[in-house]
């Protein structure tokens, strides 16, 4: 193993915090950060926002180092349900490992199915993945788990710190036993899920696990963050993620009354945030043996009810001149109690005064703290919404706006705001439609100090084009990798296939064999089709879902290069990851592997680590400009390569983007353009875009089934799985003049011609790409034309010639 801690889920309420001490404290350790930005963006699309403005994670790490001087502190954006957490752990081999990237709020499992389901597949499937991927890689590591407080059963026992021997009509169990844990929402049963699962990992692989069973945390403020705004972290206070102490807090200081659900009788565990993060910092030092599950109790206030908690906030409120009343509301949890329960609760940290600090003192500082940048709030912002036992009303609240079909007006405003157009751009190959950010935002050559003025525009450019980098860097880390602005796959894939002929060609003679599958773009495989130094060889989808039939194959031919789409071109299918990469890799060594995300780049995660060279798109689901690209060479890929542009024009001061990067003579507000897009992607939320754009997709679906199949037409859908994309093949259908009428009504989708499978049948297809922006009541307008032009006589368009397996 490695100097090396990853804490998984570092920019939350406890990861961020923690990630600063551990980085003070282990000045000579690797600390990573490792997050998918989730709950940043859930928060936003609810309405909700946190009162202390959340710098983006690198500006709080290039904070950090500033005001620090340490420079071990960096960042992955990764979700824990990928692939790419093991190959991370593969690769970097920490010797600690927090896990704390879990959907944290009891609300939000209960809010609908959607969100249930989020909240099992998140918390357990990445607990899990976690699991494996130690098990498999680095066994001796410690794992340090956040459990919950709210997992233990209420049955007005003592609470013991995780196991305890008990006795049961005169008999004892004469053996530790987990303590009985129960729960009425999906967020603890998940956590009591994980917890049976982490003990299980300890006695079966002998791994070594911490868990902690986290009581509500409270307070805004930690020693590291040395009074500096920029450190701060975040300080949730809403109905879903705040948690009660922190929503007590803002309620006495807005003015707002602190809402007790029912009689107030429930009791809750409490510690400070600085208590918390100094106690989970210890582990490192302190970690569990070889198949030891330890659990600790992480509670230091144990006898509070809601109602002491409610009175003995407003009373230190009253204090610093704040009147707050106390209200009690509906309980829509359904846990309301008639009488406050006494019991005790075992814990390590009881004894110990240097994880305990002084309650009111900490309230006193949250205080001073909110008060100093507090505002204005709705009257109902403070509401919940969210039953426990009853359905959600899309009406009842802000927070239906994240529930299914209540989230159309969220939708049709960013719409508005960036991308409002009457035409309905459904072409998935070139969506085309670049988001309108006001020419504030961008760099515009023609006006002001910039026209007529080149260097400006350079400097312009070169400003902008860092902005990119940096995006980038949040959204696909790629280290191994040099990151270049390009133009789109189909250029991009001329100068690479002239370029690698050349390098070829200073050894040997050709034919050089490029393999390939049968789903590939023209605009991708048609360089290496149409060079005749080249010999191409297509493989069906049964040898490449095959290793028994790919290694003898690929073996049998040497090939020069491996080209292979993400995701093919005309079913939509996923088609590679990291896994089958490598596989491919090891079975052709000597080969360069070329991986088009042309038609994923956006909407699927993109397998970075294995290919030598990943290019795609920016002007389709990243909605950027159009022509421009995004491009990855590995660092040997690139010195191999030498340069794909030879003019020695450098536009930029990164050396590594030397003859990689665009020389100058261009549209120069493609990077500024590129920049704003890249962010409004990045704030929007890859996981919303792809949910939001399949469940578009699904209504699209079934609609368009039910045109087709009463219009009598013989077609079917190659992909059954969740897509953004909509492909409908027909065997004996021409789609093309549906595809001119929807043309003329400014409704624009794909259409191939006599395209050829891999079982060798020929059909035409249609494609339809379903932007995430877009809603229903547009959608309805397309499928109505649709319906239109199949059961009208409607005159027929002129159609132009098309060549086979042309598309528009």
């Amino acid at each position: 193993m490695k100097n090396t801690i990853l804490i998984l889920g570092g920019d939350g309420y406890l990861g961020w915090p923690l990630a600063m001490k551990l980085a003070l404290n282990y000045p000579d350790q690797k600390i990573i950060i490792v997050d998918n930005l989730w709950r940043r963006n859930t928060i936003g699309k609810m309405g909700f926002e946190p009162l202390l403005p959340v710098p983006e994670l690198p500006e709080r790490i290039s904070a950090f180092r500033k005001r620090h001087e340490a420079a071990n502190l960096y960042y992955r954006f990764a979700d824990v349900c990928s692939a790419e957490l093991d190959d991370l752990i593969a690769a970097e081999r920490p010797h600690t490992i927090y896990h704390l990237a879990q959907q944290c709020s009891a609300p939000y499992s209960m809010m609908s199915m959607e969100s249930a389901l989020y909240t099992l597949r998140n918390n357990e499937e990445g607990n899990m993945r976690l699991l494996w991927a130690v098990r498999r890689h680095i066994p001796l590591a410690h794992i340090v788990k956040l459990g919950s407080f709210g997992e233990y059963a209420k049955g007005g026992i003592p609470v013991a710190e995780g196991y305890f021997q008990p006795d049961y009509r005169g008999m004892s169990s004469g053996q530790n036993m987990p303590y009985p844990r129960a729960a009425n929402d999906v967020y603890h049963i998940s956590k009591i899920n994980d917890s049976n699962y982490v003990g299980m990992a300890s006695r079966m692989w002998n791994l070594r696990i911490t868990e902690v069973m986290q009581s509500t945390v409270f307070g805004v403020l930690t020693e590291e963050m040395a009074s500096d705004p920029q450190l701060r972290t975040r300080f949730d206070y809403d109905p879903v993620f705040g948690t009660v102490t922190n929503r007590f807090i803002m309620q006495a200081v807005s003015g707002s009354p602190l809402t007790i659900y029912g009689r107030g009788h429930q009791r809750t565990g409490l510690m400070a945030l600085r208590d918390a993060i100094n106690s989970l910092a210890r582990f490192v030092l302190e970690p569990a043996a070889p198949g030891e599950h330890r659990v600790i109790n992480h509670v230091t206030e144990t006898h509070y009810s809601i109602n002491e908690l409610a009175a003995d906030i407003a009373g230190i409120a009253l204090e610093a001149g704040i009147v707050a009343r106390l209200e009690h509301i509906e309980d829509l949890r359904k846990e309301d109690v008639d009488t406050k329960a006494v019991y005790e609760v075992e814990s390590s940290l009881q004894a110990n005064d240097a994880f305990h600090s002084d309650f009111r003192s900490v309230i006193r500082e949250t205080i001073e703290v909110l008060q100093s940048c507090k505002k204005p709030l709705p009257e109902d912002y403070f509401i919940p919404s969210i039953s426990w036992a009853d359905m959600l009303k899309p009406h009842e609240n802000n927070v239906a706006k994240a529930s299914e079909g209540a989230d159309e007006w969220y939708w049709e405003n960013i719409r508005k705001k960036h991308f409002d157009s009457p035409q309905l751009n459904l072409n998935p190959g070139c969506l085309g439609t670049l988001a309108d950010f006001g020419s504030g935002k961008f760099l515009n050559v023609n006006s002001g100090k910039l026209r007529g003025n080149p260097l400006a525009q350079y400097a312009g450019s070169r400003n902008a084009y860092k902005k990119v980098r940096k995006e980038c860097e949040i959204l696909w880390p790629s280290p191994g990798y040099r990151l270049t602005v390009t133009y789109s796959t189909s250029q991009m894939m001329n100068l690479v296939a002239l370029t690698i002929l050349r390098k070829f060609q200073e050894s040997r003679k050709g034919p050089f064999i490029v393999v390939t599958s049968m789903h590939e773009h023209p605009g991708g495989i048609g360089p290496f089709e149409q060079l005749p130094e080249y010999e191409v060889h297509y493989l069906d989808d049964a040898t490449l879902e095959n290793p028994r039939w790919l290694l003898p194959q690929l073996q049998l031919m040497q090939p020069d290069i491996v080209l292979l789409s993400h995701t093919y071109y005309d079913t939509g299918k996923q088609a590679q990851d990291n896994q089958s990469l490598k596989f491919i890799k090891d079975a052709a060594p000597n080969a360069w592997l070329i991986l088009d995300v042309a038609q994923s780049l956006g909407i699927h995660e993109i397998p970075i680590g294995v290919a030598d060279l990943i290019t795609g798109s920016a002007h389709k689901w990243l909605f950027g400009p159009n022509g421009s690209g995004l491009t990855w060479l590995k660092h040997s890929f690139a010195d191999w390569l030498g340069a794909l542009f030879w003019n020695g024009q450098q536009l930029f001061e990164e050396e590594e983007s030397h003859g990689f990067s665009l020389p100058g003579g261009q549209d120069f507000q493609l990077y500024a353009q590129l920049h704003q897009s890249l962010e409004l992607y990045r704030k929007t939320g890859p996981e919303a875009i792809w949910l939001r754009s399949c469940e578009l997709n699904g209504f699209v679906r079934v609609w368009m089934s039910k045109i087709f199949t009463d219009a009598g037409i013989d077609y079917y859908f190659p992909e059954d799985g969740p897509l953004p994309c909509l492909v409908i093949a027909f065997p004996d259908y021409d789609p093309f003049p549906l595809y001119l009428y929807l043309h003329s009504m400014n409704i624009h989708i794909k259409c191939i011609k006599r395209r050829r499978l891999s079982n060798g049948e020929t059909v035409n297809m249609l494609r339809i790409g379903i932007p995430y922006y877009e809603t229903r009541e547009r959608l309805s307008r397309f499928l109505l034309q649709v319906e239109a032009f199949l059961y009208s006589s409607l005159p027929a368009l002129p159609q132009p010639s098309l060549i086979a397996d042309q598309c528009l």
